[in-house]
């Protein structure tokens, strides 16, 4: 009996030092691991030089370059996750000699897949101030895996114009989140 009770206080011995380690390496794991915050811009130059009075559809493709950041630069080969937590925009060096000019419809997706990650229903293109887009959860976790994986992606700018001529350039601010591995 002596022997049974001693084989089984040994066995759950074992069993807790077991799980014991393998807390303690899930737990080390996390502590290998850091988080930043990013804020990764994309630049859209546009210059509509045709004279229209009538509503004009417009299209631009861009590549975002991650490591155009000197944290994801240095973190480059650890990073384990991205994640898309809003996306922005700011308006500058507003033209349009013909009148004031707005912009409908506007839409940022990925190039490749043709998925929406943001959208603007209506933009005020003399507005100076950040404006956060709404957002689109299954495109921002698609751009997210995308950014992981090669830390750029090709993003297509589309909606359509009151009227032409207009020049400006629209910055979008990817807001993002990255875990890495500690270097």
């Amino acid at each position: 009996m002596k022997t049974l009770q001693f084989a089984l206080r040994a066995t759950a011995a074992v069993c807790f030092a077991f799980m014991m380690s393998s807390a303690s390496c899930n737990l080390s794991d996390k502590v290998d691991d850091i988080k930043f915050d990013a804020k990764l811009p994309l630049e859209f130059p546009i210059n509509e030089e045709a004279i229209s009075s009538a509503p004009k559809s417009y299209n631009y493709t861009k590549t975002l370059d991650a490591t155009q950041n000197a944290d994801v630069v240095k973190y480059k080969d650890k990073i384990k996750e991205f994640k898309v937590n809003k996306i922005a925009y700011v308006i500058s060096g507003y033209s349009a000699p013909g009148g004031a000019v707005t912009f409908t419809n506007g839409t940022l997706s990925i190039a490749s897949s043709g998925k929406t990650i943001a959208s603007a229903t209506s933009v005020n293109l003399q507005s100076t101030a950040e404006t956060e887009l709404t957002a689109d959860t299954a495109g921002f976790n698609e751009l997210a895996e995308l950014l992981k994986a090669d830390k750029s992606e090709t993003v297509k700018l589309t909606g359509t114009f009151s009227s032409t001529p207009v020049a400006f350039t629209v910055t979008a601010y990817f807001y993002v989140t990255i875990t890495a591995e500690v270097l």
